[in-house]
């Protein structure tokens, strides 16, 4: 028997619409529909949060995580690791840690103090 690609890349579309309903799984799981994920694209309080849900917004409409790396110009590792967290932990796997360098100038501390 001779191994190839499997059937998922021989069917255009359907490895997008089968991450698209796991995406979609793990919305209702959290509560969540894309509308509202919209909104937290666009609530987020930090760029990095934002682009988290942003990515998430855009697998929940049947974009690729090779699609979204490229669009936000980002690993696809990177892309399926935010998509791991916020299934592991929800909206509070979009959060932002900082986890080195210098913070972000909108959270240094001001020298006027």
């Amino acid at each position: 028997m001779q191994s190839g690609p499997g059937i998922l890349p021989v069917i255009p579309g359907l490895r997008e619409a089968l991450l698209m309903n796991d995406v979609m799984v793990m919305l209702g799981h959290w509560q969540l529909d894309v509308h509202q994920v919209r909104e937290r694209v666009y609530r987020a309080p930090t760029p990095r949060e934002r682009e988290r849900w942003h990515a998430l917004w855009l697998l929940a409409r049947g974009w690729s995580a090779e699609q979204v790396a490229e669009a936000l110009q980002r690993d696809c590792r990177t892309i399926a690791d935010w998509l791991t967290d916020f299934q592991d932990k929800g909206p509070q796997g979009m959060t932002f840690e900082q986890t080195g360098g210098s913070p972000p100038p909108s959270t240094r501390p001001s020298k006027r103090s």
